[in-house]
């Protein structure tokens, strides 16, 4: 199998780097979420003992981002790529031939193509996935409402995402009809 990283950042925001760093607690979030901006990216733990039936074995390493998901949004979108491919740079850096962009990682820019280009292992969102079992889950929820998707009108909540679009475009040669809902416009 091989040598991974998986690209993490703290999910609630600035305080779960308490949770790494107790003695950060008593700062405000305010004043954690600026010193995350200049923290660099940092292997946060190792992860060891995957093996697969076959006997193939894999290593790989947690990688943090350090920025809360306010500042994945609100920061400017140049500086947040910088700071995946310096977080994707330490995952090649530890040995990793693949990495994976997880959480806010994966949807900020154009999903992963510009930190793709950037580095010299393969990357991957996972996006992929995550639109197959959305879209599996809504034929299986329309199946137990006793709808037929061939005759349904459709809502895409985050229609302008980079998860969100793939799915209108599966969605739209489906159903007659989809709705799209996102807050933002220019990405349609």
């Amino acid at each position: 199998m091989g040598e991974f990283a998986f690209i993490i950042h703290p999910v609630k925001g600035a305080k779960d780097v308490a949770r790494k760093y107790p003695l950060l607690r008593m700062l405000p979030e305010v004043v954690l979420e600026q010193l995350l901006k200049r923290m660099a990216p940092k292997p946060v733990s190792e992860i060891t003992g995957v093996k697969s039936p076959t006997g193939a074995e894999a290593h790989g390493w947690f990688v943090g981002c350090p920025l809360s998901p306010r500042q994945f949004l609100n920061l400017p979108e140049e500086f947040v790529v910088a700071k995946i491919i310096r977080a994707a740079r330490v995952a090649r850096d530890l040995g990793a031939k693949i990495v994976g962009l997880g959480a806010m990682t994966s949807v900020v820019g154009d999903a992963g193509i510009t930190i793709a280009e950037n580095v010299d292992i393969a990357v991957t969102t996972g996006n992929s996935y995550t639109v197959w079992t959305a879209l599996e889950g809504a034929k299986k929820a329309a199946a137990l409402m006793g709808t037929n998707p061939g005759q349904a009108h459709v809502a895409v909540l985050g229609a302008t995402g980079s998860i969100g679009r793939v799915c209108v475009q599966i969605l739209a040669e489906e159903v007659p009809a989809v709705t799209l809902i996102g807050r933002n416009q220019p990405r349609n």
